[in-house]
């Protein structure tokens, strides 16, 4: 394996890493000999399954279940990676919930809820997480991030929003954690073939998928596993130029507007 692509001794934590992006990225890295933290909502059996997956490729793996917007489950992933690894050298903050909702529908809730699930819980990863990669001298930050942040979804504003903000605390955080080895970026799927929530989703019926397809330049969507390869790419020690980035993994539909 390629020095530059080999992980063996690092530590990485993907929150929302119990089906498609987040867990193609543990996957990825686990294959490269990264230790992995597995973080899923609810869904433990999913998580579990996630983690049997990685210790198959070598990797050693821990579960850590909570909502990524909830300052008590950043705390434990800080614990149980300082207690099992000693620090967390890579973090992809991947966890989102989308809603479908006009403005005239949403809620004051609704508004703080969804900014909390994009935008806070990727600064209560940065505070539990950045000070021991300063100490290091290197660390790697990267925010899944998506079209919505860039040309806002309809029926999406407080999601496209936090997306948009993200894209801001990525660039901001990336000047000041430069200069300690640390690179923060964005990498950002467009329509993806994953798992998705048809309440969240109405509208990606088999024509909607069909149509973009069309349009797409590579004529199709993008997999799980090609985000997890931009996220590789970026972590490697020849990346280290790179930060305040973004990746399109999109197929090219970010340049249809």
């Amino acid at each position: 394996m390629d020095k530059d692509l080999d992980f063996s001794g690092k530590t990485i934590l993907v929150t929302g890493s119990g089906r498609n992006i987040g867990r193609a990225i543990i996957l990825e890295f686990a294959a490269r000999g990264a230790n992995v933290i597995v973080n899923a909502r609810s869904n433990r059996d999913e998580a579990e399954a996630v983690a049997s997956e990685a210790r198959a490729l070598g990797a050693t793996a821990l579960v850590v279940m909570g909502e990524a917007a909830d300052l008590a489950t950043i705390e434990e992933m800080q614990r149980r990676a300082t207690a099992t690894f000693g620090r967390v050298d890579i973090y992809v903050s991947n966890a989102a919930r989308r809603l479908y909702k006009s403005f005239f529908e949403l809620t004051n809730e609704d508004w703080h809820f969804y900014l909390n699930q994009q935008l806070t819980a990727s600064w209560y990863l940065a505070k539990a997480f950045v000070p021991a990669m300063k100490e290091a001298g290197w660390g790697r930050i990267i925010h899944i991030n998506g079209p919505d942040g860039w040309n806002a979804g309809i029926y999406r504003i407080p999601h496209s929003a936090a997306k948009g903000a993200l894209h801001t605390m990525t660039k901001g955080l990336a000047k000041e954690v430069g200069p300690f080895g640390i690179t923060v970026n964005d990498v950002d799927p467009g329509m993806m073939d994953t798992i998705r929530d048809p309440a969240t989703h109405p509208h990606h019926t088999p024509e909607y998928i069909a149509d973009h397809n069309r349009k797409a330049p590579i004529r199709r969507q993008p997999r799980p596993d090609e985000v997890a390869w931009a996220c590789v790419f970026l972590c490697s020690p020849r990346s280290a130029a790179i930060t305040g980035s973004a990746i399109h993994v999109d197929g090219g539909t970010f340049m249809l507007g």
